[in-house]
C-alpha cells in the first residue's frame, strides 16, 4: 500500500499488499481448521471417552472461557507489539496446542488443550483484523473483513474433509498432530513477506479513513456504537455455537450417521458461510458505490441476513440428513452475510490504534455467548432428548440481536456530527 499524506487515504493496492492479504487469509484458514477438528471428530471422541452432551458443552465452554480473556488482553497486546510479531507468536502457540490434543486421555485433558488453543487463537484473531485493516484501502475494508471471514469458514469447511481422511488413516490423534503441524509451512512465508521494510504493517505507515458515517472516535464505554456491536454479536451467535459444536452430534443422534458419513456432509454449511461472507462485504461495497450511506447499506444487508437465517427452523421438519443440511446451508449463507457486516461496523467505529482491542472485544463477546450457550444446548438436548427446542432458540436470537443493533446504531448516529468525508468514494 502506498503511504498517504496525513488525513488522506491510500487509494491503490500494491503487489506486496496483496501478498499480505493472501497470508492473512491463509492464517485465518489455519486458525479455524485447528479449532474445528475437535467438533468434526466429536462423535468418535464422545464415544471413546463416554461423554454426555452436557460434558461436550463444557469442553467447548472451556475454550470460550479462556478465549474471552485472551481476546481482550490479546487485542491490547497486538496493538502494542504490532501485527507482525503478534501474529507470529500467536500462531506458534495455537499450533502447538492444536497438536497437543493428540495427548488427551479424558475429559479434563481435552479441557486443558482447548484452553491452551484459546490462549493462542484469541490474540491471533485480533491480529488478523488489525492486519487486514492496515493493508486494505478504505473502500475495500468490508471486502477485506469478508476475506478473513472466508478464511475462517474455509478452515471450518476443510476440517471435516481433512479430519475424516486423517482419522481413517492414522486415528483421531494423528489428525490433530497433522493439522496442528500445518502452521510450520506458513511461518517461513510470513517471516519473508511481513518483515520487509516496505510492508504496510508498522505503526504510522497508513493513513486511515473511517468507513462509518459518524467518523473515527476513541473507544468509550459510553459509546452506543460499541454497545450496538457487542449486543449484536452476543445475540446473533447462538446458531454458530450450534453449528460449530453440536451439528456433528445432531447428525449422529438424529439420523444415526457414522463418523465417515458426517465428514462427507459437515463441510456444506461452511461453504455456504464462505459464499455469504463474500456476498455480504461485496453487497455493502456495491450499495456504497450507488451513494448509499454506510450505515444504511449495512442495515439492509444485516436485516436480510439475520431474518433469512431463521430458515434453520426448517431443520425440524427434515426427513433426511441431507434435507436438514440444505436448511442449515441456507441459514448459514444468510447469517454470515449479515455477521460480516456487523464485524466491520464495529472495527470501523474506532481509531486505528484500537482496532485489535475492538476485535478482541467482539471475539470475547462471541466467547461469552459460546460459554453460556454451549453447556445450555448440551443440557437442553440431554433433558429434551432431542433438538427441536434448541433449533427454535437459535433461530430467534439473531432477530433479537438485529433489532438491538438497529436501535443502538441509529441512536449513535444521531449523537454524532455530520461526517466530513464522501461516502461513495472513500
Amino acid at each position: 500500500m502506498i503511504d498517504a499524506p496525513p488525513g488522506q487515504a491510500s487509494t491503490t493496492m500494491t503487489r506486496l499488499s496483496w501478498m499480505l492479504v493472501a497470508l492473512l487469509v491463509v492464517a485465518a484458514i489455519l486458525n479455524y481448521l485447528d479449532r474445528q477438528i475437535l467438533s468434526t471428530l466429536g462423535p468418535t471422541i464422545r464415544t471413546e471417552f463416554t461423554l454426555s452432551n452436557w460434558q461436550w458443552g463444557q469442553i467447548t465452554a472451556s475454550f470460550s472461557l479462556v478465549y474471552i480473556f485472551s481476546s481482550l488482553l490479546g487485542g491490547m497486546w497486538i496493538d502494542r507489539v504490532g501485527v507482525r510479531n503478534g501474529l507470529l507468536i500467536s500462531t506458534l502457540v495455537w499450533s502447538i496446542a492444536a497438536a497437543g490434543h493428540a495427548l488427551a486421555n479424558d475429559f479434563w485433558d481435552l479441557c486443558f488443550w482447548r484452553m491452551m488453543l484459546a490462549l493462542g487463537e484469541g490474540p491471533g484473531a485480533a491480529a488478523l483484523a488489525k492486519g487486514m485493516r492496515r493493508v486494505m484501502i478504505p473502500r475495500l475494508r468490508d471486502t477485506g473483513s469478508a476475506l478473513i471471514g472466508f478464511g475462517w469458514a474455509a478452515g471450518a469447511l476443510l476440517a471435516p474433509l481433512i479430519a475424516g481422511v486423517l482419522a481413517e488413516w492414522s486415528g483421531w490423534r494423528g489428525a490433530f498432530l497433522a493439522t496442528g503441524g500445518l502452521c510450520v509451512l506458513w511461518i517461513p512465508l510470513w517471516l519473508i513477506v511481513a518483515y520487509r521494510p516496505e510492508a504496510p504493517l508498522r505503526s504510522g505507515t497508513v493513513a486511515i479513513v473511517a468507513a462509518n458515517d459518524t467518523g473515527l472516535r476513541r473507544m468509550s464505554w459510553r459509546s452506543l456504537a460499541l454497545w450496538a456491536t457487542l449486543t449484536g454479536v452476543f445475540f446473533t451467535v447462538p446458531p454458530t455455537v450450534f453449528v460449530n459444536s453440536f451439528l456433528p452430534l445432531y447428525l449422529s443422534d438424529t439420523f444415526q450417521l457414522g463418523q465417515a458419513q458426517i465428514a462427507r456432509m459437515y463441510w456444506q454449511p461452511f461453504l455456504a458461510t464462505d459464499v455469504g461472507q463474500l456476498l455480504g462485504g461485496f453487497a455493502v461495497f456495491l450499495l456504497v458505490r450507488r451513494n448509499w450511506r454506510y450505515l444504511d447499506a449495512r442495515t439492509l444487508v444485516m436485516a436480510c441476513g439475520m431474518i433469512g437465517a431463521a430458515t434453520i427452523l426448517l431443520m425440524r421438519t427434515a426427513d433426511t440428513a441431507q434435507q436438514a443440511m440444505y436448511c442449515i446451508d441456507l441459514s448459514r449463507f444468510f447469517f454470515q452475510a449479515a455477521y460480516t457486516v456487523l464485524g466491520v461496523y464495529g472495527i470501523e467505529s474506532v481509531a486505528e490504534n484500537q482496532t485489535a482491542f475492538m476485535s478482541g472485544m467482539m471475539n470475547a463477546t462471541f466467547s461469552v455467548c459460546n460459554f453460556v450457550f454451549a453447556p445450555l444446548i448440551g443440557h437442553m438436548v440431554d433433558v429434551q432428548k432431542g433438538y427441536d427446542g434448541v433449533l427454535v432458540m437459535v433461530a430467534l436470537f439473531p432477530i433479537v440481536g438485529l433489532a438491538l443493533w438497529i436501535l443502538l446504531s441509529r441512536l449513535d448516529q444521531r449523537r454524532q456530527p455530520a461526517p466530513g468525508i464522501a461516502h461513495a468514494g472513500a
